[in-house]
């Protein structure tokens, strides 16, 4: 492979006043470490991924489908060239949804779609919507034949076209049914041994409206024996189920929220560190370090600069024989 894209950088570049972008990569390039505040879907069509987020892994194979979810760090490996369908859109501005964070909380840091294992007519919606979206976004574009990268002519044009109008809320819409579709059918694609699949107690209704209380209330100081009696249980008895229902303890889930929260802060170049563990809940910005390191293996300051969207990295090319340009 040459060098013609030896200097590109991967930067989401939305559509003229829209925050949503979808687009084909060919490149046969690994992507380092980043994140950014938008979801990100990839559906392989011609060759496989290898994706990496947080301490999982996930091997994505032609026609799988991976939901990455905001503020997550990943990194992305490339085993052969080949084309796979992008689509990056930005919903901080709609994540009041008490449902769509509570989404994102089951699915992170992604969910992995399966091909192989996907009931057909689940596989079929899926992919349905996704058709749909690339259908609205590219018009009369030959989607499939768009191509990422620097200089590439139809990219650009297709990048920064605006879109119809009413498109991008048809758009928004379309992947708004996607999530809740994914949520609904959450047990048919967790993975053994992945780290969230988890047997459903028969309280599920009353947890989840318990996760959707944290999540609204999680920068205030919460205990488990306060939550416990919001819930109506014994402390005991609520630790237990509440382990069984989210994989983690209380605190760790309490923790998480916090974290997950001060990554999102953390795209604001104008809030210091310290302003950003008050704002999360945390008592001081030692304990918020301490625990954002352990979460995400980056202290804050260095995990800022790892956002794509301040920082744009280079994407490492590699030849043939898979070795880096």
């Amino acid at each position: 492979m040459n060098n013609q894209y030896a200097e590109f950088e991967e930067s989401i570049r939305h559509k003229i006043n829209s925050s949503l972008r979808v687009f084909i990569n060919r490149l046969h390039a690994n992507f380092p470490p980043h994140w950014h505040t938008d979801i990100e879907i990839i559906w392989p069509k011609e060759a496989p991924y290898k994706v990496v987020c947080g301490n999982q892994s996930y091997y994505v194979d032609i026609g799988d489908i991976i939901l990455i979810c905001p503020a997550i760090i990943h990194e992305i490996f490339s085993p052969s060239p080949g084309a796979r369908v992008y689509i990056q859109v930005d919903f901080s501005k709609v994540s009041v949804l008490k449902e769509l964070n509570s989404a994102f909380r089951m699915m992170s840091p992604a969910l992995h779609i399966r091909k192989s294992v996907c009931p057909p007519d689940v596989y079929e919606q899926l992919c349905d919507y996704i058709n749909r979206i690339m259908k609205l976004y590219f018009g009369d574009i030959p989607s499939l034949h768009a191509v990422d990268g620097k200089g590439d002519q139809e990219e650009s044009i297709i990048a920064f076209t605006e879109l119809e109008p009413y498109d991008k809320l048809e758009i928004y819409s379309l992947l708004m049914q996607f999530i809740a579709f994914c949520g609904k059918n959450m047990h048919l694609f967790q993975n053994a041994g992945a780290g969230s699949a988890l047997s459903v107690p028969q309280n599920n209704v009353l947890l989840n409206n318990v996760c959707t209380y944290i999540s609204e209330h999680f920068t205030e100081d919460l205990s488990l024996e306060g939550i416990a009696a919001y819930a109506g249980f014994s402390k005991y008895h609520f630790e237990r189920i509440f382990s069984e229902y989210t994989g983690v303890t209380f605190y760790q889930y309490l923790q998480q929220m916090r974290i997950n929260y001060a990554q999102t802060l953390l795209s604001n170049s104008a809030l210091s560190i310290t302003d950003i563990s008050y704002q999360a809940g945390f008592a001081s910005s030692t304990a918020f370090t301490r625990a954002f390191k352990k979460g995400t293996g980056y202290p804050p300051s260095e995990f800022r600069m790892l956002n794509e969207d301040q920082h744009p990295i280079a994407v490492y090319h590699q030849d043939a024989d898979g070795k880096k340009e």
